[in-house]
């Protein structure tokens, strides 16, 4: 018994069409390809502003510095699940020593906006002393209602 390849040529004119220029498509290599994508990421790259860090251990001579987008994700992060939207988080920067922040939020109607404030002053604090390893007092963290939302 004979085995003969059965491409399915001629069964779907649609099929077989596709086929055929899939086939004579050109490929780009990986090599052109990588270089536009590494292209595009350097057009879409955002600046950003590096902000003295602590090491844990004090270590003497050494530097670490960390991204201000960092920094602000990280602050974002801690007010997840928190009855408020953050619309603009500013970190407050003394060269390049962080010395406090300030949010903007829009809150729920009718919500308690001492205990609000306060847990978002908490975690606020909590995050710039877990990110950057400096920490700051809740009186550097101001906080605009900027808006008041439906709950």
């Amino acid at each position: 018994m004979a085995v003969t390849l059965d491409d399915g040529a001629g069964a779907d004119p649609i099929l077989d069409r596709a086929a055929r220029e899939l086939r004579d498509e050109e490929t780009p290599s990986w090599v052109t390809a990588s270089a536009a994508i590494l292209a595009t990421l350097r057009r879409t790259t955002r600046r950003t502003t590096p902000i003295d860090a602590a090491f844990p251990s004090e270590a003497a001579g050494d530097t670490l510095r960390i991204g201000d987008h960092v920094v602000r994700l990280a602050v974002l992060r801690a007010l997840g699940g928190l009855p408020s939207r953050v619309r603009a988080v500013e970190l407050d920067v003394d060269g390049r020593r962080l010395i406090g922040a300030s949010l903007d939020i829009a809150i729920p109607y009718l919500q308690d906006l001492d205990e609000l404030v306060a847990a978002i002053e908490t975690r606020v604090v909590d995050a710039l002393a877990e990110v950057v390893g400096v920490r700051v007092s809740p009186t550097d963290v101001r906080i605009h209602v900027v808006d008041v939302v439906d709950p």
